[in-house]
């Protein structure tokens, strides 16, 4: 268990490539990104929900269950 660790720690620490500090650097955007995109999605979600909402009351409501 203490070698896989070590093996670990060592893989951040190395100087030749993929290290701690890109590791820190992929967090930091996925960070601000979420910040970024979540809330457009939530614009977007709500627009289509809105969209399904009116086409489900005059499609299917209005063409099966109609009311007399």
């Amino acid at each position: 268990m203490k070698k896989k660790v070590k093996k670990a720690i060592g893989y951040l620490r190395n100087q030749n490539g993929f290290g701690l500090y890109e590791v820190i650097g992929i967090a930091a955007v996925l960070i601000v990104a979420a910040f970024v995109v979540i809330p457009g999605f939530r614009s977007f979600a709500e627009n289509v929900m809105g969209k399904m909402n009116t086409w489900v009351n005059n499609s299917i409501y209005g063409q099966l269950f109609p009311a007399s």
